[in-house]
């Protein structure tokens, strides 16, 4: 699939004329003019922002030329890298370790390279929230949002922002299999808590278990589980157990519930990804999906283990499809705690941009690293949903 999609280079519009913009072009990229915009005979947010004149906009435009990156990121499992120093998307062969890309774009979703997303020093924050187009409930005002015109919005990219009042964050993981183990105060140790069990549907998204943990602790886990097969629709009457155990410095490792047997975490064929990393303070059970690994695990609980016990099926109970119940991993972050979008104004099942603008900063331990605001104004850039439309600008200092 073609992640490139289309690479518009365009000025904040002009109603005199368009220049062509001159940031990040490649071989790979295709530079067009935008079109030119005009006047509207009506204005819905002239009530939110009465100030704005054309002479305004003209002048926003003379200032600065921001750029719009049109992604396809309509993949439901692929990540599409975006690195903002060169203008364009990248191909990234290991993304974990590169320090190359600065966003990460699939669907809706936006991470950034920091944190527990990459190993790079990528933060951000939200420079303008856009308070104005959501009630004092915290729901969207369909009206604003829908009607609201995006050469005005625009202009929030060109301010002169004070980073010393902006909270940067970066991205964070977060393991929708939790309340597995004890840690006792008394002796810095985990041990597994036997009251819980769990639904993990497999890598593959067809096969589920029944699983319990026996033994847990720095150095190994044991687990006991009876496995619902691709296809069928209740547990098999057998009943498997195996341990798994760190080698000597390792901080992972896999288990494979279909083998039930350990198995290389680079593979494809685990379930369950044990980690234990004393060091960053982290014991964390992953599935794979989500987060790590490219499969279609997912887990249901913690659920009462005596409960549990007495399952039949990991997709039905008593008539009733729970299999809908199932989260996977999932990656955090500012991205999503403060969305870039309002969903279904208008029925449809359509996403509307909000124009929020964030603030990225490509290098939160260097102070002259490069920062960008950034707006999202499309998701449907390409034609299609899942094409969002990037436009960034480097930061404005108070002397441009």
């Amino acid at each position: 699939m073609n992640h490139m999609g289309e690479f518009i280079m365009t000025k904040i519009p002009n109603s005199a004329a368009c220049e062509a913009a001159k940031w990040g072009l490649t071989a790979m990229a295709t530079l067009m003019l935008a079109a030119c915009g005009g006047e509207s005979d009506s204005d819905p947010t002239a009530d939110v922002l009465p100030d704005v004149t054309e002479e305004l906009v003209e002048e926003v435009a003379a200032a600065v030329e921001a750029t719009s990156l049109n992604v396809n990121a309509a993949s439901y499992t692929d990540w599409v890298y975006v690195s903002l120093t060169d203008g364009r998307v990248i191909t990234v062969e290991s993304p974990e370790t590169s320090t190359d890309w600065h966003l990460a774009l699939r669907r809706t979703a936006i991470k950034v390279n920091g944190g527990d997303s990459g190993s790079g020093n990528v933060a951000v924050a939200i420079a303008d929230v856009q308070t104005e187009f959501y009630n004092e409930d915290g729901s969207a005002n369909a009206n604003l949002i829908m009607n609201a015109d995006s050469d005005i919005e625009a202009q929030a990219l060109l301010t002169a922002y004070d980073t010393t009042s902006l909270s940067f964050v970066q991205d964070s993981n977060e393991p929708a299999l939790t309340d597995w183990y004890v840690y006792n105060f008394q002796t810095h140790q985990i041990s597994a808590d036997t009251s819980v069990g769990y639904l993990i549907r497999h890598a593959d998204g067809e096969t589920y278990s029944k699983l319990f943990i026996d033994e847990a602790s720095y150095s190994s886990m044991t687990v006991r589980y009876s496995t619902q097969a691709s296809g069928t629709v209740q547990f098999a009457d057998s009943e498997q157990t195996f341990s798994a155990t760190f080698a000597d410095g390792e901080t992972l490792v896999c288990l494979d519930l279909d083998s039930a047997q350990t198995v290389a975490c680079s593979s494809a064929d685990w379930e369950l990804q044990y980690e234990v990393n004393t060091a960053a303070r982290a014991i964390n059970l992953w599935t794979n999906g989500g987060v790590y690994g490219s499969g279609n695990g997912a887990v249901f609980g913690a659920i009462d283990a005596t409960a549990l016990a007495a399952y039949t099926s990991a997709t039905d109970s008593n008539g009733r499809s729970i299999a809908s119940h199932y989260s996977q991993d999932s990656s955090t972050g500012l991205f999503a705690e403060t969305s870039w979008y309002a969903y279904n104004l208008a029925g449809g099942h359509k996403l509307w941009p909000n124009f929020r603008t964030y603030l990225i900063d490509t290098d939160a331990t260097d102070d002259n690293a490069a920062q960008f605001t950034l707006q999202i104004s499309n998701y449907y850039s390409l034609g299609a949903s899942g094409s969002p439309a990037l436009r960034c600008v480097p930061l404005q200092s108070d002397s441009e």
